[in-house]
């Protein structure tokens, strides 16, 4: 017999609480979305065409260096830039888009809250 594969996404992987001020720099094929959580835990999307691509959630809205906007799509603008800046106390996860075009759930506590979005692009 077969195993067939989940249909449940994965998780979103929590960073250490214990990690230091880190200046995280962007590859020019990263793009950077600011979305919000909905009440189910799950970011805002950043569209079908991301599906399976990694990405980074920071809770709250992070300064970008370079910032600069790529592409407007109904209500999702995409952007890119050089750099962020990442505080002991931000709270960030690593996970992957989902078949629904949203990064996985980063928990029910964070409803409401705004969060950046890094999808990874191509490796260069």
């Amino acid at each position: 017999m077969t195993e067939r594969p989940s249909n449940r996404p994965g998780k979103a992987e929590a960073w250490p609480t214990m990690h230091r001020k880190l200046t995280m720099q962007l590859t020019p094929s990263d793009r950077i979305f600011f979305r919000s959580v909905n009440a189910r835990g799950y970011p805002e999307g950043v569209g079908a065409g991301n599906l399976g691509k990694p990405c980074m959630v920071i809770i709250g809205h992070k300064e970008i260096e370079d910032l600069e906007k790529v592409r407007t799509f109904r209500d999702l603008e995409e952007f890119k830039g050089s750099s962020v800046v990442l505080d002991p106390e931000d709270l960030v996860f690593s996970c992957m888009i989902g078949s629904a075009g949203a990064p996985y759930s980063v928990g029910t506590p964070n409803k409401g809250k705004d969060v950046t979005i890094i999808v990874y692009g191509e490796l260069a």
